[in-house]
């Protein structure tokens, strides 16, 4: 069974924490650069786990910034997956297991640029993070407004003007 919002209600894994329906209505309050398993493990994670908890109460729009791979596996699960944690909390032993719902979507920078710089453009936005490494940090003489920069500092500036300009 592939994971999606509208088969939530047929998953018959044990002790598993289902999102609460309202999460899908809860605006996109944080721009996420990147796809990967950290992001999504720590502050996805949380967010989630800030959301159910009332306490945040937006999810996450993620760009994917390179070509390679697509989108189609996020999209066909609604941005919903497990995470599995097991440890120690306060000298006891948890085992958690939660379908996490802080992804809204994921955007790929090269064909939906315009509707990031929209994400840009909208008061909800209140957050902007990433787990670029040095590699991905590097000086690339280009313009901010192509559509979309090449490089990942040349993205961040395209979004923070974008935020500039609609917010005079």
């Amino acid at each position: 069974m592939i994971l999606s919002r509208y088969n939530l209600n047929k998953t018959t894994v044990p002790a598993t924490e289902l999102p609460p329906a309202n999460v899908f209505d809860l605006p996109e309050k944080v721009l996420q650069f990147g796809t990967g398993v950290l992001l999504r493990g720590l502050p996805d994670y949380f967010i989630d786990k800030a959301n159910r908890a009332g306490i945040f109460n937006g999810r996450v729009a993620v760009v994917k910034s390179t070509d390679k791979g697509s989108t189609t596996d996020f999209d066909m699960q609604d941005g919903l997956y497990t995470i599995y944690s097991k440890g120690i909390e306060n000298g006891e032993e948890v085992n958690e297991q939660v379908i996490c719902s802080a992804i809204s979507r994921v955007l790929s920078a090269s064909s939906e640029w315009e509707e990031i710089l929209e994400i840009a453009r909208s008061k909800d936005l209140q957050v902007v993070i990433s787990n670029t490494t040095e590699v991905g940090i590097q000086l690339v003489k280009e313009d901010v407004r192509k559509h979309p920069p090449a490089s990942f500092p040349g993205k961040l500036l395209a979004i923070l003007y974008e935020r500039y300009r609609a917010f005079d």
